[in-house]
């Protein structure tokens, strides 16, 4: 089991190597890798989750095998109509900013099931590519009639796409790879000099606000705020000009990554990394407290649980997201459940 996964003794984005441990979920199976049978073997990994009190980057303190997380891959964007109709607003908002005509080069990297990218097709725009490691996914795109390459990002990848894009995009993928350097530079070395790197990422200040520390699982290597996204696009000499708070995944950031020297900054990126300091995401208490808060909704869950249970009560879920299985496992809660009700075709019937 040890050659799937190595521990990361250093951030990622900066190199600081005195990372503080900050959250412990315990050993946990990957979360979409869902079973056909009920006592079907199954690895477990560390879950736990380390800080940067340099850069303030946060990171998992393990890297499972990206093989193994994303080779077959069981999630579906195009299930949630919530997705659909996030994507197809998106893409509106894009071309009116940018100005895009229906020639721009568009790409779309870890594209799932073309859900990002089939509204600018039905849009009539023609140059749209998607780069996508999961074969079952990249498949389902290509018969959309979207142009994927089944591949993960990387130099041999860029050197396919002969033209420089006008948007490339990067939707909740950003935290999904261990080698981030390597992949913010191959995303910039896709984008033309005026082209715009538009990237979506869970927003790590939303998740301790909520509580939703169910975002936390192995395909997510990094948890990402304005002030740690921008102090590793500051060391690859490019620049956050555009940040937006929306609301996928409990809440998000997205940010607009350009290559120009001179670009207006918007003024909204400062009253960000204001409210972060404020907030006090550059301070270890934080984090204490964010554990604090995981250790007492355990506690909470599984007090309710027996009160449930006294009163022969059924647990019965609806919907088996990736989250679930951080949740289901923290708590160690299994056998409790009659039955999950879930929408996606890929996870059904399985354990």
């Amino acid at each position: 089991m040890k050659n799937n996964f190595f521990y990361l003794k250093v951030c990622r984005c900066c190199g600081n190597n005195k990372l503080i441990k900050i959250i412990d979920l315990g050993e946990q199976p990957l979360a979409n890798n869902l079973k056909d049978k009920l006592y079907q073997k199954d690895n477990y990994y560390p879950l736990k989750v380390n800080y940067c009190s340099v850069c303030h980057n946060c990171q998992l303190s393990i890297c499972v095998n990206p093989k193994i997380l994303f080779n077959k891959y069981l999630y579906l964007s195009s299930v949630s109509k919530t997705f659909k109709d996030h994507f197809n607003n998106a893409s509106k908002k894009y071309i009116k900013f940018l100005k895009l005509k229906k020639n721009s080069l568009i790409i779309d990297i870890g594209s799932n099931d073309g859900v990002g990218l089939l509204p600018f097709k039905n849009l009539g725009f023609k140059n749209i590519i998607g780069v996508e490691p999961a074969k079952n996914l990249a498949k389902l795109s290509n018969r959309k009639g979207i142009k994927t390459f089944n591949d993960y990002l990387n130099k041999k990848m860029v050197s396919k796409i002969k033209k420089k894009a006008d948007l490339v995009l990067a939707s909740n993928v950003f935290a999904h790879s261990n080698n981030l350097k390597d992949m913010a530079k191959d995303m910039l070395n896709l984008l033309s000099e005026d082209g715009t790197l538009i990237i979506e990422v869970q927003y790590l200040l939303d998740m301790i606000k909520s509580n939703t520390f169910d975002n936390i699982y192995h395909e997510h290597f990094n948890y990402w705020s304005l002030t740690s996204l921008s102090n590793f696009f500051k060391r690859l000499n490019v620049t956050i000009f555009k940040v937006e708070k929306i609301k996928t995944h409990s809440g998000s950031l997205r940010i607009y990554v350009s290559k120009k020297k001179k670009i207006k900054i918007q003024k909204n990126i400062y009253s960000f990394l204001s409210r972060e300091k404020k907030f006090g995401l550059n301070k270890i208490l934080t984090y204490r407290k964010f554990a604090s808060q995981i250790y007492k909704s355990k506690k909470n869950f599984i007090k309710n649980l027996k009160k449930i249970y006294k009163k022969k009560g059924k647990l019965i879920f609806f919907g088996a997201p990736a989250k679930a299985s951080t949740v289901l496992n923290y708590y160690g809660i299994s056998k409790q459940i009659k039955f999950i009700v879930e929408d996606n075709p890929l996870k059904q019937n399985k354990f």
